[in-house]
């Protein structure tokens, strides 16, 4: 029987690894994983020897964890103004996220020759524009719940920190419930705004949201809004393949 080739990808976040497996350009099992879970890793690929490896970070990853790696396979580390299928308008693009670059060429190939918005829901919001060519337009980053909720018990006096239910009532009849109103109804409205706005701009626009808190809103909008939790890993694996195919950025 042939051999049919796999790849694994790497999403590493501020709390832990996302695993995606990718054989034949279609990503066939993911997992969570901790940072620098090697058992975990080895676990998830099972009878799997990936061709190649690619990881993508928003933080700096451990030296033995990506020596560990390359015994596997060969590793692409994703950086800061790594060359991908997306070109960037981005002012700074040693500045842009992996995480951004990332779900901008997830969008675009899922959505070819469709302007696309991008919305992770995350530790921060943030929010990407790729337009119908496949450009990068850049985007804005707004504090997600989790950090609304820490900067208004930290920045007053009385305060509590709250996260939010699923559908908190509106008007609040106390302070957490007023709380939680102002985070998830303020979301909610900030992404309607921006929505509305590009929209206008661009005719066509699909809207993806991605991240921790995507499902939540996704209902909220009731828009015909995607979610679409492995956004990323799609994105990190469409910037190995136009590596394997064009590049030479592997480590051995």
């Amino acid at each position: 029987m042939e051999h049919i080739a796999v790849e694994l990808v790497l999403d590493v976040g501020n709390t832990r690894m996302k695993l995606g497996l990718f054989q034949q350009g279609r990503l066939i099992h993911r997992a969570f994983a901790t940072h620098g879970g090697r058992a975990e890793v080895l676990q998830f690929l099972g009878a799997h020897r990936p061709a190649h490896i690619a990881v993508g970070s928003v933080a700096k990853i451990d030296g033995s964890f990506h020596a560990f790696l390359e015994h596997i396979a060969p590793v692409m580390q994703i950086l800061p103004g790594t060359p991908s299928p997306v070109v960037t308008r981005y002012a700074t693009p040693d500045t842009l996220g992996v995480d951004r670059m990332a779900n901008a060429v997830g969008a675009a190939l899922l959505f070819p020759e469709r302007p696309a918005l991008v919305i992770d829901l995350g530790t921060c919001i943030t929010y990407d524009l790729v337009d119908a060519l496949a450009v990068h337009q850049g985007g804005a980053i707004s504090p997600g719940m989790t950090m609304r909720a820490k900067a208004m018990h930290a920045y007053s006096a009385a305060l509590p920190e709250v996260m939010p239910p699923e559908n908190p009532p509106f008007p609040g009849l106390d302070t957490p419930q007023c709380l939680s109103a102002g985070m998830h109804f303020g979301i909610c409205s900030e992404m309607r705004g921006i929505i509305a706005d590009l929209a206008q701009q661009h005719p066509g626009l699909v809207v993806v949201l991605t991240g921790g808190d995507a499902p939540r809103f996704v209902k909220a909008l009731k828009s015909g809004i995607f979610a679409h939790p492995t956004l990323t890993l799609i994105g990190l694996h469409g910037i190995l393949h136009h590596h394997s195919r064009y590049g030479t950025a592997f480590s051995s």
